[in-house]
C-alpha cells in the first residue's frame, strides 16, 4: 500500500498552529512506520483498498454549499458539504450547540499504534483540519441530521471529524443522512458520548456512489445510559464501517440493529465491536444482508466481555440472502468472554428467497418480482421492529419498499 502512502499521506503534518499539532504528527509517524492495511490485514482482507490506489485525488477547490436534504419530517440540519462543516449554516435548537475541536476532544486510546489495521483513522487524524464538538444539553424532539454530500465532479479526499455529546438524562435521534457522487474518498471519524442516563438512537442513511466512504465511529456509554443504532446502506463502489461501542459503566445498554441492500457492483464492509467493560450491562445486535447482481457484502460483528463484567448479557444475529450467482456475503460472528455469570449467543444464516413463499405469493395472484419484492422488504424491515414508531421509521421502511 505505499502507493497510497504517496497519495493520500503529506510530507509533513498539517499545522494550522494549534494544539492538534502534536496528535497530527504522532498520526503522520504510525502511518510512515506501519501503512495501510493490505490482504493480510484480517479486519481488511475484503476491503478492496487496490481501488483508492487507482484514483488521482484533486484538492478541495472550495467548501460549497448543498441544498439541504428532503426529508419527509422536520429536523435540525448540520451540513458536511465536501467535508467541510460551515456552523453559520447549522440549523440547531436551543440546548444544543456546536463549536470548534480542541486536542482534548481527541481520545486516540482505542487506536491501535502498532499495526495498519486503524490507518485510516490515524489519517484522518494527521490531515485534519477542522474538527467540530456537537453538545446536547437538553432533550431535543427534532432529529439531528448529519447530512454528507459532495459536489458531483467532487474527485478530492476529504477528512471530517466530529464529537457528539450528550448530558446526563438527555435524549435525541441523530441521524447521518450521507449520499455521495463524484469519485473521491470521505474519510470521517464520529466519537459519540453518551453520559449517565442519556439515551440516543442513531439512524445511518446511506447510499453511496463511486465515491469511497471510510467511517469510524466510536460510542462511550455511561452508567444506565442507552445506544441503539438503526443503519440502513445502499452501499457504494466502497464503503466502509467501523462501529465500535464500549459499554462503560453498571446498567449501560448498546444495541444495533441493521440492514444492507446492494446491488449492481456495490461493496460494504461492516465491523463492529461491542465492548462489556463491566457488569451488569446489556448488548444486542442484528444485522441483514441482501446482495444482487455483483454486489459484495461483508459482516464482521465482534461482542467481548472482558474479566469482572459479571451478569452481563449480549445477543446477536445476523441473517443473509444471495440472489443472484456472482453476489458475495462474507460474514463473522465473534464472541469474546472472560466473565463468569453472563449469557452470550451468536447465530449466522446465508441462503435465498423461500421459494415455497414465492410459490404462495404467485398462486394468490403476484407476479415473480412482486412476491420477491415483498420477501426482501420483510427480510430485511424487520431489524427495524425495534425502532419507535414515528416518521423516522416509516421513512425508513418506505425507502425499503421504494427500492425493491
Amino acid at each position: 500500500m505505499s502507493a497510497l502512502i504517496d497519495k493520500l499521506v503529506p510530507e509533513r503534518p498539517i499545522a494550522p498552529g494549534d494544539d492538534i499539532d502534536g496528535l497530527r504528527r504522532r498520526a503522520q509517524k504510525v502511518l510512515m512506520q506501519h501503512g495501510f492495511p493490505h490482504r493480510k490485514t484480517e479486519n481488511w482482507k475484503y476491503t478492496p483498498l487496490a481501488l483508492l490506489e487507482k484514483r488521482n485525488f484533486e484538492p478541495v477547490a472550495h467548501a460549497g454549499k448543498a441544498p439541504p436534504p428532503k426529508l419527509p419530517f422536520e429536523a435540525c440540519v448540520v451540513a458536511i458539504h465536501n467535508g467541510r462543516i460551515d456552523p453559520a449554516r447549522c440549523r440547531l435548537p436551543d440546548g444544543v450547540t456546536i463549536t470548534g475541536m480542541v486536542a482534548g476532544d481527541i481520545d486516540v486510546s482505542r487506536l491501535d499504534p502498532d499495526s495498519p489495521a486503524h490507518a485510516f483513522a490515524w489519517l484522518n487524524l494527521a490531515r485534519l483540519e477542522r474538527g467540530w464538538r456537537l453538545r446536547v444539553e437538553r432533550d431535543v424532539a427534532r432529529p439531528i441530521v448529519l447530512a454528507t454530500s459532495v459536489d458531483d465532479d467532487f474527485r478530492a479526499a476529504v477528512y471530517p471529524r466530529l464529537k457528539v455529546e450528550l448530558a446526563a438524562n438527555c435524549s435525541a435521534t441523530l441521524i447521518e443522512h450521507q449520499h455521495t457522487a463524484g469519485e473521491g474518498l470521505v474519510n470521517a471519524v464520529l466519537d459519540i458520548e453518551l453520559a449517565s442516563g442519556a439515551r440516543l438512537d442513531h439512524v445511518i442513511e446511506r447510499r453511496g456512489g463511486d465515491t469511497a466512504l471510510v467511517e469510524y465511529t466510536t460510542v462511550r456509554v455511561g452508567e444506565a445510559a442507552a445506544y441503539s443504532a438503526f443503519v440502513l446502506d445502499s452501499g457504494g463502489r466502497l464503503t466502509r464501517q467501523d462501529l465500535d461501542i464500549e459499554l462503560a459503566r453498571p446498567r449501560a445498554g448498546g444495541r444495533i440493529f441493521g440492514a444492507a441492500t446492494l446491488a449492481g457492483h456495490a461493496l460494504v464492509d461492516y465491523h463492529t465491536a461491542i465492548e462489556h467493560r463491566v457488569g451488569p450491562t446489556d448488548s444486542r445486535e442484528d444485522f441483514r444482508i441482501i446482495a444482487d447482481d455483483n454486489a459484495t457484502g461483508v459482516f464482521n460483528g465482534r461482542i467481548l466481555i472482558v474479566p469482572g463484567a459479571d451478569e452481563s448479557h449480549s445477543r446477536m444475529n445476523t441473517g443473509n440472502l444471495l440472489l443472484s450467482e456472482n453476489a458475495r456475503i462474507n460474514t463473522k460472528p465473534e464472541l469474546e468472554i472472560h466473565a463468569e455469570d453472563v449469557t452470550a449467543s451468536h447465530g449466522a444464516t446465508i441462503g435465498q428467497l423461500d421459494e415455497n413463499a414465492r410459490f404462495y405469493m404467485r398462486s394468490r395472484g403476484l407476479s415473480d418480482d412482486e412476491a420477491a419484492a415483498l420477501l426482501k422488504i420483510g427480510f430485511a424491515a424487520a431489524v427495524f421492529d425495534e425502532m419507535p414508531a414515528g416518521p423516522v421509521r416509516d421513512w425508513l421502511v418506505g425507502r425499503l419498499e421504494a427500492e425493491s
